[in-house]
């Protein structure tokens, strides 16, 4: 499921469908396969904002769209 599908929650994001220039502007920014990731908000198609370690990262709908995600279930 493409990240900008996702309204809020956590997830690990599978593939970046992306080319060497978005991927390697991904990596600079901390965002690779395997990471986990939770999402804080969504206004789609505007930006989405992440919360990676600590950090908030925003990125466009175009981006967010090539990052394939996998939601999680939060333990409480």
């Amino acid at each position: 499921m493409p990240l900008s599908m996702i309204r809020h929650g956590v997830v690990r994001i599978i593939n970046i469908n992306a080319g060497r220039g978005l991927r390697e502007r991904l990596i600079k920014m901390g965002l690779v396969e395997g990471d986990v990731v939770e999402v804080i908000v969504n206004l789609f198609p505007g930006p989405v904002i992440l919360r990676r370690n600590g950090m908030r990262l925003g990125l466009g709908a175009g981006m967010a769209s090539k990052i394939i995600v996998q939601p999680l279930e939060v333990k409480r």
